[in-house]
């Protein structure tokens, strides 16, 4: 298996929110729901800013806790799916995701996350969030390959947690 993973070098990040939105609208979403969160340079003036959505971990507590298998992991590339048709939005996959990434869908009722686009990679598209980025600064691959760019386990506001997050930072100097 090669795991799948997000890089943000938070260093050049603008704090757009354009990846937020460019997630929302690829899931259809109503405003306000937001499977990526990002801050935001009009809340928060000055940088570092973070882009953060579903980790794809190694081992999500959201797919463990999820009573009806609404939730897994691929095999293939580590992605975590949700499939909306069998999910009981009983919020507990956001419960267990100690970055409460998983949300609740008020219209339909049941959760939605980031799936890394899955259906777009499947076909050797690039995920909204990346392809949105003005600056390029949100890219998405393989974990050994982000590492290979420089890419480090912890972020400014973001700590590596024991569900073993998949997500890399450039480190600011």
């Amino acid at each position: 298996m090669s795991q799948m993973g997000f890089l943000l070098d938070q260093k050049y990040c603008i704090g757009c929110q354009t990846c937020q939105h460019a997630c929302r609208v690829r899931h259809g979403l109503e405003p306000g729901t937001y499977p990526r969160k990002a801050t935001s340079s009009q809340i928060q003036v000055v940088g570092p800013f973070l882009s953060m959505a579903c980790n794809h971990c190694t081992a999500p507590a959201c797919v463990a806790v999820c009573p009806v298998g609404a939730l897994t992991k691929r095999e293939d590339d580590g992605i975590v799916v949700h499939d909306p048709e069998i999910c009981i939005g009983c919020l507990s996959c956001q419960q267990a995701c100690p970055y409460d990434h998983p949300q609740l869908n008020t219209i339909t009722g049941k959760m939605v996350k980031c799936d890394m686009c899955a259906a777009l990679q499947d076909k050797g598209e690039t995920p909204a969030c990346v392809e949105a980025c003005p600056v390029k600064v949100l890219t998405v691959g393989t974990i050994e390959d982000l590492e290979a760019q420089g890419g480090v386990k912890e972020g400014v506001d973001f700590t590596y947690a024991e569900t073993e997050p998949n997500f890399r930072f450039i480190p600011i100097d």
